[in-house]
């Protein structure tokens, strides 16, 4: 049996599941170190302040070979209407993270239809990118 990614509403319990195959395409373009641009003192030395990120890493999900049905992503678009919606990522190998969406990088974006048919039906499939964050 497969595992799948699970994300679930804090608010309400509820889930919705995605396919294994969706890719965690940013997961290794982030790091938890902030760092000011350096800058040289009078004396020559540069100076340079760190800090630890305590949270805000991007989680996009994406695949263009991954389908979800019409009424997955409407459910999940419906789930972008919540202001201050705080969800729990679980990965398909056990991990998990208290998440939120990113509205300034389009929440829920590049939902295209597989194949386009009037009327649209709730089983008609689509491919799309999640744009999440760790709270």
């Amino acid at each position: 049996m497969m595992a799948n990614w699970h994300l679930r509403r804090n608010d309400n319990n509820e889930i919705l599941e995605f396919d294994q195959d969706m890719l965690w395409n940013d997961e290794f373009a982030w790091s938890a170190v902030a760092q000011t641009q350096p800058i040289h003192s009078l004396s020559g030395a540069v100076l340079v302040q760190q800090g630890t990120k305590l949270a805000g890493r991007p989680i996009t999900l994406t695949g263009d070979w991954v389908w979800a049905t019409r009424q997955k992503v409407e459910a999940l678009r419906s789930w972008t209407d919540v202001a201050g919606l705080k969800m729990t990522l679980t990965h398909y190998d056990g991990r998990s993270f208290t998440v939120g969406f990113r509205y300034h990088d389009g929440a829920l974006n590049q939902v295209e239809p597989v194949r386009y048919v009037t009327p649209e039906a709730n089983s008609d499939r689509y491919t799309m990118a999640i744009q999440l964050m760790t709270l």
